[in-house]
């Protein structure tokens, strides 16, 4: 199995690395790495997890993640488009804290310094400020040399000064990375991913790691700051959010079911409490867009 904690992606004779992702499906293991990292979604739909949270995906998504915080972007392609061996496009940019080591500290790079302090709590920007940083990423991506740096700086700021952005963790969220706990949760979300539209248990899903449900349901909540149930909630939920979005022929009873929920009262209950409507408005509202 691939390691979970990964080396840097930065030669050493670089500032910083751009490039852009064309494959199959994006990386589907849990891991994480030293570098910050920028990443927007060209092509590709699916489930992105970071940290402990759980959305849906699609062309536009754009986070910004400090060090040491535990991703996966896991493509619907994985299983649904085997034949199309480009159905997954992204552009991401790494780079370390020493970018700009010994000024941060410095009245001119306050707001920057402000963006690094968010970043470690991950970022997702939206709205306009997708559109822009969009075409200054494909700029940097083809860029070389010292205007590269220049497109980089200019980036920042403009990720610094925008108000369009939403932090994906509390403050107080932590995760404490070691190699092997986060190869035994990757085991967890990669099960996860592939039967929550299906019957899905704690008994079988502690299996996977050779507990006890009792220490599993303990172990788990440690390392994620929420319940098994509750993160196989959110997960159908956020599932259901893209199929209500996207496929207006199916029925709500029916994008319940396919979301893995017994009871369409219960999906209804539960979307409720995530996403504070109804999944009718919900639906509603994309629909008038």
């Amino acid at each position: 199995m691939k390691s979970a904690v990964q080396k840097s992606s930065i030669p050493a004779t670089r500032i910083f690395v751009a490039k852009e992702l064309k494959d199959k499906h994006f990386d589907p293991t849990w891991h994480a790495h030293n570098e910050y990292q920028l990443f927007l979604v060209l092509k590709g739909t699916g489930t992105r997890f970071i940290g402990n949270t759980v959305k849906s995906f699609t062309g536009g998504d754009l986070t910004f993640l400090g060090p040491g915080i535990p991703h996966l972007w896991r493509s619907d392609s994985i299983y649904f488009d085997r034949r199309n061996k480009h159905s997954s496009a992204g552009l991401v940019v790494y780079f370390k804290n020493d970018l700009i080591a010994g000024m941060l500290d410095k009245e001119e790079m306050q707001q920057i310094s402000k963006l690094f302090a968010k970043a470690k709590r991950g970022i997702e920007y939206r709205g306009k400020a997708v559109k822009h940083l969009t075409a200054m990423m494909k700029q940097i991506v083809e860029l070389r040399g010292p205007e590269s740096i220049i497109a980089l700086l200019r980036m920042l700021v403009m990720m610094s000064r925008t108000q369009e952005y939403s932090l994906l963790h509390n403050a107080d969220y932590q995760y404490k990375l070691k190699d092997a706990e986060t190869q035994r949760i990757n085991i967890v979300y990669n099960y996860a991913a592939q039967h929550f539209h299906s019957g899905i248990s704690l008994n079988d899903a502690a299996a996977l790691l050779n507990m006890t449900p009792t220490s599993f349901s303990r172990y788990f909540r440690m390392k994620t700051s929420k319940s098994f149930s509750e993160f196989i909630a959110e997960l159908r939920i956020r599932h259901a959010c893209k199929l209500l979005a996207e496929d207006d022929r199916k029925s709500i009873s029916q994008v319940s079911y396919a979301c893995g929920f017994n009871t369409l009262s219960n999906f209804n209950r539960i979307f409720r409490q995530f996403m504070k409507t109804t999944p009718k408005d919900y639906r509603k509202a994309f629909s008038s867009l």
